[in-house]
């Protein structure tokens, strides 16, 4: 494991998790506007919606923590994410949940095969009422901990990539997983 100076900080993390949180949001919605075909009235509640996270992400001074393509996305017009955009952000659930292990704010880690429940990563976030309260709460798992879930994302993710079928969504939540504990080893990875 990469020496612990090299780990992102507790606010970095929490940072992560809160953009992370209004991107699967925010693919949500797309979702469900690219389902009803572009109907008038979603998009127009999901423009209301679009507006609002970026009041959000603005407020809680989040957008320094948002990738350039999260940023491209996030800024762009309702409905007019393409599909793959769309499948990426429902999957960035499963970075979203590792975050919020690492910082203690889940205690387990699901079992391989079984995806993070948005119910409770919506509560894990929101019970503390504030965006403030949140970030004071988290707490970093010990480095040994980290180092055991990647090394067993690393082989989940290496035993399922490319896989089809059923097996396609455990690739995708082991993907998922690797990529934001890869990043919780060493800051200089590829943000989760």
């Amino acid at each position: 494991m990469s020496s612990a100076t090299s780990r992102p900080t507790v606010e970095h993390v929490s940072d992560r998790a809160l953009v992370l949180y209004a991107f699967v949001r925010r693919g949500t919605i797309e979702f469900v506007v690219n389902e009803t075909d572009g109907d008038p009235a979603r998009v127009g509640q999901a423009e209301a919606a679009r507006r609002e996270t970026d009041d959000w992400l603005e407020r809680e001074r989040v957008w320094s923590a948002v990738t350039d393509l999260e940023r491209a996305l996030l800024e762009a017009p309702s409905g007019s994410w393409p599909k793959e955009a769309v499948a990426d952000a429902m999957w960035r659930k499963e970075a979203l949940g590792t975050l919020l292990w690492a910082l203690e704010h889940l205690d387990a880690l699901p079992s391989y095969g079984l995806e993070f429940e948005q119910q409770r990563l919506d509560e894990a976030i929101t019970r503390y009422g504030s965006v403030d309260a949140f970030r004071a709460e988290g707490r970093l798992r010990p480095d040994d901990q980290i180092e055991a879930a990647w090394l067993e994302a690393d082989a989940w993710y290496g035993a399922t990539e490319g896989r089809a079928g059923e097996d396609a969504q455990v690739a995708s939540a082991a993907a998922e997983r690797f990529r934001a504990l890869s990043w919780l080893r060493d800051r200089d990875a590829a943000p989760a």
